[in-house]
């Protein structure tokens, strides 16, 4: 680990996630304050803001899986925070102007086109963050660099949410997503010092763009643990995504607290998300383990059921430390062992893949707390506990997915 925060590049790298990822957690923290000063459903509200972000992830996915390998990956990072630095410029002015208004905004509409353009941006920047990073650090280093990079996730509950929820209430809302924009351009000029000699992919390609995303799916499918990490990564996107919004219904309804009371239990989960990652990034032989991903499942599931049948705070906010330390690392190990056995040429394809199927179970999720009666009107401590249930079925399917894999390339 110590060779990792002697590497400029990396520590470079790393600080700008850890500023998006406190940026995106005001940002969140500040449109829900937006939600509940118009009077309008949080919870639906919450889930169409979500559903926006993730629309792009299935629309552009193919073109991300087949241009991703052609361009210089740092260039496409900081052109993608640029631009939604812009982006959230935007989204502040039309807010101001809407909360000065006599009347309170029937819809938020305006803010969700932007935020669908912001997940446009986010459909090429995530793969390029994730596939350069074997670019910057050696293989050997993989596992601990990427358990640094997800620290930022405990960071966003640590520190982003209460903070986040500190601004949108005492400074107003405003500020709070004031601060994502300001998050991105501080991105601009960390990544812009980030030195990396190009990667195999983006010189002497022959294939055309139809081609090249037919040779990248056939790979993707073709591998023998490629695709069960790709569609357990999936799985867990869409039981993230049902929670995030259901636990926003959770605090408000169950447990009776504001965003400033949901920024606390988010703290929480973060203090978890710090924990598991302190464990992963010790590097023990479990830790690279292909059966990870469904044991963390198994335990998700466990803790779900508990959080479901609870009605307090207190004991809330420990069952949240327990599922973010899951939460915080459940893309590790699969992000890790992508990295390690796809070749460069390949890697922005894959990872751009990855997103597309998260993109599009995320999407399913949130759809169905907005627009179906399904999860809408059900009770958060229920949909709950069928998220125990679905997180235990998918455990046991991808641990007969990867024994199938496996056991098919002997």
């Amino acid at each position: 680990m110590r060779a990792l925060f002697r590497n400029r590049g990396f520590v470079l790298l790393l600080s700008a996630q850890i500023g998006l990822a406190i940026g995106d957690a005001c940002m969140r923290m500040g449109l829900l304050e937006v939600f509940r000063r118009c009077q309008l459903n949080v919870e639906a509200e919450t889930a169409k803001m979500f559903f926006a972000l993730s629309l792009p992830g299935l629309v552009v996915g193919p073109l991300a899986m087949a241009y991703l390998d052609r361009w210089p990956r740092r260039r496409v990072m900081i052109f993608s925070d640029a631009l939604r630095a812009l982006l959230i410029a935007g989204i502040v002015v039309w807010l101001w102007q809407a909360l000065r208004a006599p009347e309170p905004p029937r819809s938020l509409f305006p803010v969700y086109l932007l935020i669908v353009v912001v997940g446009t941006v986010v459909t090429f920047y995530l793969p390029a963050r994730y596939a350069i990073l074997p670019n910057l650090v050696p293989a050997d280093q993989l596992l601990p660099a990427n358990t640094a990079l997800t620290a930022s996730m405990a960071v966003i509950g640590v520190a982003g949410m209460p903070l986040g929820g500190l601004v949108a209430v005492k400074m107003g809302p405003l500020w709070a997503v004031l601060l994502n924009g300001l998050a991105y351009v501080v991105g601009v000029i960390l990544i812009s010092g980030i030195h990396v000699a190009p990667a195999a992919a983006t010189t002497g390609r022959q294939e055309t763009v139809f081609q090249e995303l037919k040779t990248g799916l056939v790979y993707l499918w073709k591998h023998p643990t490629v695709m069960p990490l790709v569609a357990v990564a999936a799985a867990f996107a869409f039981l993230g995504g049902i929670l995030a919004v259901t636990v926003v219904g959770y605090v408000e309804k169950t447990l009776e607290l504001g965003t400033f009371g949901l920024g606390c239990l988010g703290g929480a989960a973060g203090i978890g998300g710090g924990i598991g990652i302190a464990l992963l990034g010790r590097g023990r032989k479990w830790t690279r383990s292909i059966w990870l991903p469904p044991v963390q499942l198994v335990f998700g599931a466990v803790v779900l059921g508990l959080l479901s049948i609870t009605r307090e705070p207190g004991p809330a906010a420990l069952w949240l430390v327990l599922l973010g330390a899951v939460g915080a690392t459940a893309v590790i190990p699969i992000d890790a062992k992508l990295q390690e056995q796809v070749e460069d040429q390949r890697r922005g394809a894959v990872f751009a893949a990855r997103g597309m199927f998260t993109s599009a179970t995320m999407m399913v999720a949130f759809w169905m707390k907005f627009a179906t009666r399904v999860l809408r009107d059900t009770p958060p401590p229920t949909v709950l506990g069928w998220c125990a249930a679905g997180a235990m079925l998918v455990a046991l399917l991808t641990w007969a997915a990867l024994r199938w894999r496996q056991g098919g390339q002997r």
